[in-house]
């Protein structure tokens, strides 16, 4: 495993689902589906981490009708604060991926 940290451009999501938009952020990063995944090593920048926000909460707006508008944001924000990149990445439009992020 490399000790250098990997710096890719946020990537683009074009999944319908939240979910699968989750999965698909991963994936484009390079992620294999398989190896375990630690999201604490997968950085954003707080600004950038509040963009993805703002854009997967009104995207699950979008696609999700059959819930209140409170339940999608509660659940998109455990979502992604759960198992979504973390903040404190220091190079603003990009993912910083260090050492330990897949296993």
């Amino acid at each position: 495993m490399s000790n250098k940290v990997k710096i890719l451009p946020i990537p683009t999501l074009s999944a319908d689902s939240p979910g699968e938009r989750l999965t698909e952020f991963y994936r484009k990063l390079g992620w294999d589906g398989e190896a375990i995944l630690d999201p604490v090593y997968v950085r954003l920048t707080e600004e950038d981490w509040q963009n993805l926000m703002i854009a997967e909460v009104t995207h699950a707006k979008a696609v999700i009708t059959n819930m209140n508008e409170s339940d999608i944001i509660v659940g998109m924000g455990m979502l992604w604060a759960n198992i979504g990149p973390s903040g404190g990445g220091k190079t603003p439009g990009m993912v910083e991926l260090h050492p330990g992020w897949v296993s």
